[in-house]
């Protein structure tokens, strides 16, 4: 009888295990996943650590409303993948939805983008966002974003006026 029980325990104990690393397996795929799918769409961050300089750049040189539209609307692309990209991986850490907020508000204002005034009314968050966007693209891994700069970026954001 004990050795019937004895030989339970040990394979209950070696069927936990078992399924303790399956899980460990698991979640460090998911990760390895989550962090690819990150930096699959880096192009488009790097498209937006210049946004501030370009609109800038318009402005002084007098481009049209429409130029302007245009701009506004290549911006709000790339914002949309990250925006989706962070709304991913928002159930992980609470950083990621504070970036995923504050992308959803620059979707917001640069689709509502119509005329010059918009943008220039705005130049200097639009700036901020520059320097933003520049440091997140530091980052390969997006677990190792600091919450600061995720702070920083929902802060920036909810200057955007339209």
């Amino acid at each position: 009888m004990k050795k019937n029980l004895s030989f339970l325990l040990i394979a209950l104990l070696l069927l936990s295990a078992f399924s303790i690393y399956s899980w460990w397996q698991c979640k460090e795929k998911e990760k390895r996943m989550l962090v690819e799918m990150y930096t699959k769409f880096e192009l488009n961050r790097w498209e937006l650590e210049s946004m501030g300089e370009t609109f800038e750049h318009l402005l002084q040189n007098n481009a049209s409303d429409e130029i302007i539209q245009l701009y506004a609307r290549n911006y709000r692309d790339n914002v949309f993948v990250a925006k989706n990209t962070f709304i991913i991986l928002a159930s992980k850490e609470e950083k990621f939805w504070k970036l995923y907020v504050a992308m959803g508000d620059l979707f917001d204002f640069l689709n509502n983008v119509s005329k010059r005034k918009d943008v220039e009314e705005n130049l200097e968050t639009l700036k901020q966002f520059d320097s933003l966007f520049k440091e997140l693209n530091k980052y390969r891994d997006p677990f190792d974003i600091p919450d600061e700069l995720a702070e920083g970026m929902l802060k920036v954001s909810k200057q955007l006026e339209w």
